[in-house]
């Protein structure tokens, strides 16, 4: 990965890790730069303790990462892509990450593919990690620079989901905190537990279930389906949390964020792409 940028009037004779500092790389970054990368002024090698002059070209060139997760060729639909980030639509029953129960069907896997196809040098980065039995819209940062970039602002960016739930809900917020106890899969409403926050509100109701919509502040494992269940409303289908049998339907149907480098705002819909 590269990042440029051309000196301005401001920026005169600035040291380069003081300029580096201003645009958001991190200290752990630019160590790395400087020993495995390179640092390029008018495409020539300087050090930190360069003076930039105004109008000059500063180039700053990361370190490959190095990738051994074993890649597997699992189709991926690519809603959104540039030069430092990618939204993936993950289908439902596909993990995200290996785990003993599924060492190597994952979506990480799968991108450890397409970065070999495409000849990108880096390991994988989720930024909004989706449980197995959730699809839709998912954020992956290219390189860990643009993940820690992304996850320092974490909070703002806006994720919207969508799911069945048993009952008639109406509009509401939950505050309770989530724990998980050892190592185990369910998580439970518990003082000892992180504080989580989840906003919902009813888009249909049928008579016996509810199409709710969920925006999260918080991003703890299975925070939807344990939030529902606390308030009697679990979601249709889910059998770790609920009272029947069956196949739930969280979707993850919309993203918003800042982005890392252009600072655009970009909004991804589910459905539009």
């Amino acid at each position: 990965m590269k990042r440029q940028w051309i000196v301005e009037k401001k920026d005169h004779q600035s040291r380069i890790d003081d300029f580096a500092y201003r645009h958001g790389i991190s200290r752990k970054g630019l160590k790395d730069i400087k020993m495995k990368g390179d640092i390029l002024v008018n495409d020539r090698h300087c050090t930190v303790r360069y003076l930039l002059q105004a109008g000059e070209v500063v180039t700053f060139v990361y370190p490959d990462e190095n990738n051994s997760m074993e890649p597997v060729n699992i189709p991926l639909h690519i809603v959104y892509e540039d030069d430092y980030l990618l939204v993936i639509n993950k289908p439902k029953g596909l993990p995200s990450i290996p785990t003993k129960a599924h060492p190597r069907y994952t979506l990480a896997n799968a991108l450890t593919y397409y970065y070999q196809q495409i000849h990108l040098s880096s390991t994988v980065h989720l930024v909004n990690r989706l449980d197995k039995e959730t699809s839709g819209l998912l954020i992956v940062a290219k390189y860990r620079e643009i993940h820690d970039l992304m996850m320092k602002d974490f909070k703002h960016i806006y994720r919207q989901y969508q799911a069945h739930v048993e009952g008639y809900v109406e509009q509401g917020t939950i505050r309770l905190p989530i724990y998980c106890e050892g190592q185990g899969i369910t998580r439970t409403i518990d003082e000892r537990g992180k504080p989580s926050c989840t906003h919902y509100r009813c888009l249909s109701y049928d008579g016996q279930t509810s199409l709710a919509q969920f925006v999260l502040e918080t991003g703890r494992t299975h925070q939807i389906r344990v939030h529902m269940a606390a308030i009697g409303h679990p979601l249709v289908g889910d059998e770790l949390y609920g009272h029947k049998k069956g196949a739930f339907d969280l979707e993850s149907v919309m993203i918003a964020f800042q982005h890392p480098v252009t600072k655009q705002l970009k909004v991804i819909k589910k459905g539009n792409d």
